[in-house]
């Protein structure tokens, strides 16, 4: 439970009000085509402020005064709640509290330059978990564009027909515009371009959580989870919560945490269980930001000549995949890549991989055929999974050297034309025909563990050894 539960439902009844009246704005200008042409002409550009615009219009329809008057009386009490020096973010209104007083603050701009006073509040539960990012960014934005300024963000943004990330209102020095971003935990600009197409990102409501850019809060739950991600170092972690930060199983986590220089909070068993997704979360979570996406390049750089990377492809479930990253990175596999992205389910996969899903260098590719090609450009082969009796089998088979490999999900498996170009089709040898088909995560363990086998086996010996015969 939040620690402000009466302001938590201060603040969504606040909004609940202001959208009411938004609705019936929009009924009434549908109902008067006329009405609605004069207000687009009053608005002029698409970025225009509503609110102000409607308290400028003499002859503006009842509904749009009424509009007029909740948001001056929602802006005038965020206004007070706001002079205590706090924002209303997670620990003290809950997920939905922190996206209410977001929008509310986004609405009040009649208040002008003033509420450039709550950007640093805002600023301030970011840095310690408390407020959502996007949140911070498209205030800031807001604020910077109702006030004659450049954004600082890049918020405010559409997407052109070319497929480019347009901003309608300048930003401040495009050059650095993706490592602001990046300092309080947002994804570069064209990461975006995807989720733009019908419209700004709005992060508000639970709706956002489908889109991977818009996810908050993004958790990572119990210990071996978030020490996965403190060692990976592949995203960053804003603050953990811990109901008991000395207990002396959280030691490995407390240094890691001292290393990255993340601090960690003592907080009440409510408060994580609000939160948390699941109840085996041992008391221990982190709220953390996107993972910074390699692509082939990047993961074939890191894990070197003669790698062995193997691609996840059509599996849906996070849970199976989770477990599947598991095995392939207990059985030693170098690197991973994958087509989709996980963070909509990052805690149940991290959950499921016992944190190795931070841990595998992954790369994350639009396409098996765009992983292929880059694989085969660096000298390595091209091998597949499929249920072919044709196929040669896993026992037997050459997974020596450098080998990329396509494991597909149980539905959809592989396409017929990747099996027909790869150079190598693998089977696994079941011990009673007939036998239903392996699910993914039972397939790359299986595949992981007898590939690693074999590598070891035909691997040199290390510079100076003698052979087994004369130790």
């Amino acid at each position: 439970m939040p620690a402000l539960p009466e302001l938590r439902g201060e603040l969504l009844a606040m909004v609940e009000r202001e959208l009411a009246a938004v609705d019936r704005l929009s009924a009434a200008l549908d109902a008067s085509p006329d009405v609605a042409a004069e207000l687009d002409r009053r608005l002029g550009a698409p970025t225009a402020a509503l609110v102000p615009v409607l308290g400028e219009w003499a002859d503006a329809p009842p509904e749009a005064l009424e509009l007029v008057e909740v948001n001056a009386r929602n802006a005038e009490r965020l206004s007070e709640i706001l002079a205590g020096g706090q924002w209303p973010g997670l620990r003290l209104v809950g997920v939905d509290g922190a996206d209410a007083a977001w929008m509310l603050a986004q609405h009040a701009d009649r208040l002008g330059p003033a509420r450039e006073a709550w950007v640093p509040l805002l600023a301030e539960a970011v840095a310690a978990g408390d407020a959502d990012p996007r949140h911070l960014a498209t205030l800031a934005d807001r604020v910077a564009a109702t006030t004659g300024r450049a954004q600082p963000y890049g918020t405010i943004a559409w997407l052109a027909p070319d497929g480019e990330v347009e901003h309608p209102h300048p930003v401040d020095d495009p050059a650095t515009l993706d490592a602001r971003r990046a300092a309080i935990g947002l994804v570069p600009v064209a990461a975006e371009a995807p989720y733009l197409g019908d419209g700004d990102l709005v992060p508000f409501g639970p709706d956002r959580g489908a889109v991977p850019v818009n996810q908050w809060p993004m958790l990572l739950e119990g210990h071996v989870s978030v020490e996965a991600a403190l060692e990976a170092g592949v995203r960053h972690v804003h603050r953990i919560w811990a109901t008991r930060p000395g207990d002396r199983r959280l030691r490995r986590l407390r240094a890691l945490a001292r290393e990255r220089g993340v601090l960690i909070d003592e907080v009440e068993a409510d408060v994580i269980d609000e939160v948390a997704r699941g109840r085996t979360h041992g008391g221990v979570l982190a709220l953390v930001g996107p993972r910074r996406e390699a692509g082939m390049a990047e993961l074939l750089a890191e894990v070197g000549e003669g790698s062995l990377v193997v691609m996840l492809d059509g599996i849906e479930d996070p849970f199976n995949h989770g477990q599947a990253v598991r095995a392939l990175y207990a059985a030693g596999v170098d690197g991973l890549v994958v087509r989709r992205s996980w963070e909509t389910a990052v805690t149940t996969v991290t959950r499921a991989s016992a944190g190795t899903s931070e841990l595998l260098p992954t790369a994350r590719v639009a396409s098996a055929e765009e992983a292929a090609d880059a694989c085969r450009a660096a000298g390595m082969r091209v091998g597949v999974a499929v249920a072919d009796a044709e196929a040669t089998d896993l026992d037997v088979a050459d997974l020596a050297g450098g080998l990329f490999l396509l494991i597909g999900g149980e539905r959809r498996g592989v396409t017929r034309s990747f099996v027909e170009t790869a150079d190598l089709r693998l089977r696994i040898g079941y011990g009673r025909a007939g036998a239903p088909d392996l699910g993914a995560a039972a397939a790359a363990a299986v595949i992981g563990f007898a590939a690693t086998r074999q590598r070891r086996r035909s691997a040199p010996p290390p510079s100076g050894s003698l052979p087994a015969e004369d130790v």
